[in-house]
């Protein structure tokens, strides 16, 4: 990982990990790809077996992806989390989409995470839920899919994609959920910034399903969310307390919509920049 400052910006990337993967796996002077994965593009998991040196290869793609997901791209958080469900068992297919999510890692080897110190922005997170579409179990239960990121100095701080655990009956009790999940970091990041000597007065979080916002602000029991667990009201505690605020948005302008599907070239580059992910030829 390299970090470099200029002009009150830091930058973050991977750029001689990434080179060393792609030449790896032969995509070194691969075609470009806009996108980490085809629009709308859901995986199936394989009913058979899979071959030994096929689950080799793609775990060590996967592996290879994970890394680098993890350390400065939330651009591949969505993608890389849904594909590594296959690991242990994965089709040619599988595969082939590995090479189609380096292809844009090939396309995108001079971009960064960029930190705009000199524009105070502070930290707010933008969270997001889809309905029941995970199919990669094999006995097909269709969970949802959460994902939310921070941003701080108009940059990803942190970003989180993941298969929920429990089976939602609405999409209003599954964006409830991911609300409720996000408030946890929220929590926890208003502990750092007072231990920091910065104090935030809440953490502004910002969702697209006006169903789950409402049930969130209100703390009486609605029919719709009385068989939720307990555990997943933990938002309507930190929303009484202050601790944080939600606030509605467009579902064009909700950038966590990226962390839970696979979108189409002109949302997902859109989404991408408010990531802070720029173009940084180092």
């Amino acid at each position: 990982m390299r970090i470099e400052y200029q002009g009150g910006k830091t930058y973050l990337d991977q750029v001689p990990y990434l080179e060393k993967i792609l030449k790896c796996f032969g995509m070194a002077d691969a075609k470009a790809a806009q996108t980490p994965l085809p629009t709308g593009y859901k995986p199936e998991p394989f009913d058979g077996t899979a071959m030994v040196a096929l689950r080799s290869q793609y775990q060590s793609v996967i592996g290879s992806l994970l890394y680098l997901m993890l350390g400065t791209h939330p651009d591949l958080a969505f993608t890389v989390t849904q594909m590594a469900k296959f690991a242990h068992n994965p089709l040619e297919e599988h595969l082939l989409k590995t090479r189609h999510i380096l292809r844009y890692l090939a396309s995108t080897r001079k971009y960064a995470l960029v930190y705009d110190g000199r524009s105070d922005a502070g930290l707010y997170t933008y969270c997001d839920s889809s309905y029941g579409d995970d199919r990669s179990d094999a006995d097909r239960r269709h969970q949802s899919t959460q994902g939310y990121y921070f941003s701080l100095v108009n940059a990803s701080v942190k970003w989180h994609s993941k298969t929920q655990t429990l089976i939602s009956t609405s999409s209003t009790m599954a964006e409830y959920i991911a609300l409720s999940d996000c408030a946890c970091d929220c929590a926890w990041y208003k502990i750092l910034f007072s231990e920091l000597g910065k104090p935030m007065p809440y953490v502004p979080i910002y969702g697209d399903s006006h169903g789950a916002i409402f049930n969130a602000q209100n703390p009486v029991t609605q029919k719709g969310i009385k068989h939720i667990e307990i555990c997943y009201h933990y938002i309507q505690e930190q929303i009484e307390k202050g601790e944080v605020k939600v606030f509605a948005v467009p579902t064009t302008e909700n950038v966590a919509d990226m962390f839970t599907k696979n979108l189409g070239p002109t949302l997902f580059l859109k989404h991408r920049k408010q990531l802070g992910i720029e173009f940084y030829p180092l």
